[in-house]
């Protein structure tokens, strides 16, 4: 007999309908206001569709950070903010562009949800086979015993990944700032200094320290469920102190990311702590939440300062329609909807397809294949201006084979993430954090860039699943012994 709270296939189903049919009259909503010129109804429609799918979500994953919602804020809420073209540089938009981001969301939620469904009647049917295997009550009594000797290992096992990947982002800072002759930070009005302190091949390992905050958190807690009584009562610095490998996981990358004056190395590698602490069950207190968004805001503006970027030079570029906007305001407001203007330039302006290159990008870099055989990688950048450069998600995937390739990636989109909820549902590996931390950033900024045609994505994924089988294997060797 099924139980009253469990939702039904045709339930499911009918809640599933009902939201699409919501999004679609939204989005139809804001492109009948966008031709009529009537733009703040056109991205107020985005924006409350965009917070209404969060919400629902959020209700039904039941989790802050559920991967569907904020693909729905990042992308379809990003959307909404650009349609108020508070900016000359902003256009009409093509129907491509109109449609592209529109099939996106709507490809993905149903397959997720598909995905989703599917994957848990695969691990349901796994996890009762092996329950059938255990033949009487004492080998779940050795199975606990050895279970609850894997904190301990584990604090091992994530300790020489942290110490190691802290060595190795410190050497390759060292070995960069040594060959190229300069430190970023210590440069006087280079406003694209981090653009230059770049080795080819080294630099994907010097950004790598951005792991080691979450790395470090993981190593904290393992180490903190093996403590006694007086050593969970401890305050945090006092804990901090008393453990140099957390000490120095938790500041040293941060450290590098001020000397490299990398704004985003920097919000990335905090927000990802963040994230990896929720994703561990952990939840901080608004006054402690408020303290770091100050600190992170304060550094934020220092680190901008030593871009040497003055205000004037940013208003000129933005050419805002109301030139007496504050700059707080149209800088982050043009990070976002300038991104959607540039995708629609692309749609307008490409006139041949890059036939999967440009997904294929970060394959071709980091396995070395493009230095072995002659590629075209050199594609044209569609923008509306030279200097900003940042676009959508889904900026490669229509670059290489239009609302087809926007359609194949939003499935592959939808099946990672429904793979990725299912890991962390079933709470056997604390890397399965990390990944979904980085995966719930991507598609929350999804408004930003393309982030899995990355190379440094792509690179910080191969290695959270390095470490995550890593971490398998070394409790599966426990468990043996």
């Amino acid at each position: 007999m099924k139980s009253k709270t469990e939702i039904t296939p045709f339930r499911e189903a009918g809640e599933l309908l009902w939201e699409l049919l919501l999004f679609s009259a939204a989005t139809v909503l804001s492109y009948r206001c966008s031709r009529r010129e009537s733009y703040p109804a056109s991205g107020f429609f985005l924006i409350a569709v965009a917070f209404f799918l969060y919400f629902r979500n959020r209700s039904r994953e039941g989790g802050l950070l559920n991967l569907p919602g904020l693909f729905a804020l990042g992308l379809l809420g990003g959307e909404g903010i650009a349609c108020f073209h508070l900016s000359r540089l902003g256009t009409v938009w093509s129907r491509e562009t109109w449609l592209s981001f529109y099939l996106s969301y709507l490809v993905f939620l149903p397959l997720y949800r598909l995905f989703c469904r599917l994957l848990r009647e695969r691990t349901g049917r796994k996890e009762r086979a092996e329950n059938m295997q255990r033949r009487d009550r004492a080998q779940d009594a050795e199975r606990a015993v050895q279970n609850a000797e894997i904190p301990r290992h584990a604090a091992g096992g994530i300790a020489i990944a942290l110490g190691g990947l802290l060595v190795l982002s410190t050497l390759c800072f060292l070995i960069e700032a040594a060959v190229l002759g300069f430190i970023p930070l210590f440069t006087v009005a280079t406003p694209h200094a981090y653009s230059s302190f770049h080795l080819p091949g080294i630099h994907y390992f010097t950004t790598l320290s951005v792991l080691c905050p979450s790395i470090a958190l993981l190593y904290r807690l393992t180490r903190r469920d093996t403590a006694g009584d007086t050593e969970k009562r401890r305050s945090l610095l006092q804990r901090i102190g008393g453990d140099p490998l957390f000490f120095l996981g938790l500041l040293l990358p941060w450290l590098l990311t001020v000397l490299m004056v990398s704004r985003f190395q920097f919000l990335f590698s905090v927000l990802l702590l963040l994230f990896t602490a929720y994703f561990c069950g952990l939840r901080l207190r608004r006054e402690r939440l408020l303290a770091v968004f100050l600190g992170m805001l304060v550094i934020y503006v220092l680190l901008t300062a030593e871009r040497a970027h003055s205000i004037r030079y940013l208003n000129e570029i933005f050419e805002m329609k109301n030139p007496a906007m504050p700059i707080f305001v149209t800088q982050p407001y043009m990070y976002i909807a300038n991104n959607y203007d540039n995708f629609n330039v692309m749609t307008e302006q490409l006139t041949e397809h890059s036939h999967g290159m440009r997904m294929l990008y970060p394959f071709v870099t980091l396995s070395a294949l493009k230095y072995l055989v002659e590629l075209p990688l050199a594609f044209p950048l569609f923008t509306t201006k030279a200097e900003l450069t940042t676009v959508t998600l889904l900026y490669d995937a229509w670059y290489d084979f239009g609302i087809p390739g926007v359609l194949l990636f939003s499935a592959a989109l939808s099946f990672l993430s429904a793979l990725c909820t299912e890991r962390l549902r079933r709470a056997e590996n604390p890397f399965a954090c990390l990944i979904a931390a980085q995966l719930a950033f991507y598609l929350l900024f999804s408004f930003f860039t393309t982030w899995f045609s990355n190379p440094s994505t792509l690179f910080y994924l191969v290695w959270s699943i390095f470490f995550y089988i890593f971490y398998g294997i070394c409790n599966k060797n426990k468990r043996k012994a």
